[in-house]
């Protein structure tokens, strides 16, 4: 499979979906801690695939925009477990 830039598209989308979910208010009732700990393993996923990607701009945008992403969920993880401001 070479197609490395559409995975990264592909899961930086479910990504979207759910922190979307998560901040509208939507219960993930007992799948809570499994809807939260892909929140953060589908930007990660989503950035090596982009690294491995075609070489061009949309590798560097997919790269930067995962990136970003995983920076906001582990920012909200630490505020949730409270280590976010010290």
């Amino acid at each position: 499979m070479k197609n490395y830039n559409v995975l990264s598209t592909i899961c930086l989308g479910i990504f979207i979906v759910l922190f979307s979910l998560m901040i509208n208010g939507f219960s993930f009732e007992s799948l809570g801690k499994i809807a939260i700990i892909s929140m953060f393993l589908f930007p990660l996923l989503g950035a090596i695939f982009a690294i491995k990607g075609k070489k061009g701009v949309s590798k560097w945008v997919l790269l930067l925009l995962n990136v970003i992403a995983l920076i906001i969920i582990g920012y909200l993880l630490l505020l949730g477990f409270g280590m976010g401001e010290a």
